[in-house]
């Protein structure tokens, strides 16, 4: 009989996967002119209506009560519209290896979140597994942040919202799943929510970016964008309903891991030890994080609710 822990890591391995290339992806949409925002509004409104159509052939759109429109936006903004956009606007400033810290942030932040509303209880192990993933990481760009420019501190300070943002949407997630849902319906409110939000954002600045229909580069990066967050989202959303907040919250380390591998690969980087460290450090961090018991981890978060 398969081990219960396989589904969550194997979903895990996927998300954080599709994640990694949804970073490689937009430096190469910048590099065709698209801006960071309008760049993540195409992202979302083409994965949101993949999602929505595959949710339709599966017998349901997402449900537009009042319970979901609610969960929609508040998800919307706080995992993905925010985080993102945010991401997206600092990496030109501090850098994309020094940005790539903040992803690792998020596990530990989304434990402690968890413990202090009950849906999570204190466990040695799983924290020591936390936090070997996240020295893992942090040893992979300790060289590029232990002497910061003065000059980008503000930069930094902001950019640390990214993680807090991207803690409290995984727990509210969890919490506020409403009861019955599938996560591909959810997924794809989710998803097109945030493109509402993005489109408003950058309609209200008249800088929403639509390439020239000739722009065959562009559009094929965009195309290929929705199709690789479209898989993102499925396995993203069936990780939150069998796992929980704190181990979904790891696939930010496989999204690090997996960039950085892609830009070795794909854009000729040097492969530095630091990686293989990494690599190492995070795979033992997910076996210690893994849970026990998938369905029973899903079953608490949803028991706390409905409390």
């Amino acid at each position: 009989m398969r081990p219960t822990w396989v589904k969550p890591v194997l979903l895990l391995i996927g998300a954080g996967f599709m994640g990694g290339s949804s970073i490689l992806l937009a430096k190469i949409g910048a590099q065709e002119g698209i801006p960071p925002l309008s760049y993540l509004f195409w992202q979302c409104l083409g994965a949101g209506l993949v999602l929505g159509m595959l949710a339709a052939l599966r017998g349901g759109l997402p449900p537009l009560r009042w319970v979901y429109i609610r969960y929609y936006f508040l998800a919307g903004l706080v995992s993905l519209a925010f985080p993102m956009g945010l991401g997206y606007f600092m990496v030109p400033i501090i850098g994309a290896s020094m940005a790539g810290v903040f992803t690792a942030l998020p596990p530990l932040m989304t434990y402690l979140i968890s413990m202090g509303i009950g849906i999570e209880t204190a466990q040695f192990k799983r924290l020591m597994g936390l936090m070997v993933g996240f020295c893992g990481v942090l040893f992979l760009y300790l060289p590029q942040i232990t002497a910061p420019d003065s000059t980008l501190l503000g930069y930094l300070l902001v950019a640390a919202l990214i993680p807090v943002s991207l803690a409290i949407g995984n727990v509210y997630r969890t919490v506020a799943w409403p009861k019955g849902a599938s996560p591909l319906t959810l997924a794809s409110g989710m998803m097109l929510a945030s493109a509402v939000l993005c489109l408003m954002f950058e309609t209200g600045r008249d800088q929403l970016h639509v390439p020239d229909i000739d722009s065959g580069a562009a559009w094929l990066i965009i195309a290929v964008q929705m199709a690789v967050g479209s898989l993102m989202y499925i396995c993203h959303f069936e990780l939150q309903r069998v796992a929980g907040p704190v181990f979904l919250s790891q696939i930010g380390y496989v999204m690090a891991l997996t960039s950085l591998a892609g830009g070795t690969l794909l854009l000729g980087e040097t492969l530095r030890l630091e990686l293989i460290v990494t690599l190492g450090c995070v795979v033992a961090g997910t076996f210690l994080v893994r849970p026990a018991s998938g369905p029973a981890q899903s079953a608490k978060a949803q028991g706390a609710a409905t409390r």
